[in-house]
Parts: C-alpha cells; structure tokens; sequence
C-alpha cells in the first residue's frame, strides 16, 4: 500500500464533497465513517477529525502543533506510534 500524504487526502475529499452533496453530508455529519467509506482508511477510536464548512462570512485557520510535546505525544513517539501516519494509509 502505498502511504497519501495529508495534503494528498485532503484534495481526494474536497473534490468528492464537490461533486457528492450526500458525500459531504457525511463528511460533516460522521467523519471518520465518511473518510472510511470513501478511502478505505481505518481511523482509530481515539483519533479526533473535525470538519469545518467555510462559507462567504466565514474562514477558518488551522495552525500546526504548537511543538510542545505533552506526555502523551511523548509516550507516542517513544512507541513508533504517531497516529497521522497510522491512520493516513491507503
């Protein structure tokens, strides 16, 4: 299999809900049912995906990690765990 980059699945979405009203229903209804279905992608229990719809009065800004490990991220990088590759693999 070979691994999408987050980028990479971002596009496959965007150009499914704009062809797919039901598609992206979905998506902002059950997340991670809607990106299984459509990618085949499990996502694990514990990992949060959240979908925003802009619309003309409205913009969002995702920033990255502020780059502060707390504990956890800690226990996950020590463990090979990350949970954005595990899950991005198509």
């Amino acid at each position: 299999m070979t691994m999408k980059t987050r980028a990479e699945l971002d596009a496959e979405l965007i150009a499914q809900v704009a062809d797919d009203e039901e598609f992206r229903a979905q998506l902002l209804e059950n997340p991670k049912e809607a990106i299984q279905q459509a990618t085949g992608i499990a996502i694990p229990k514990d990992f949060t995906i959240q979908v925003h719809e802009e619309n003309s009065m409205t913009a969002h800004v995702v920033l990255p990690p502020s780059g502060q490990l707390t504990g956890d991220d800690l226990e996950l990088v020590a463990g090979g765990n990350g949970l954005i590759s595990s899950w991005a693999r198509a």
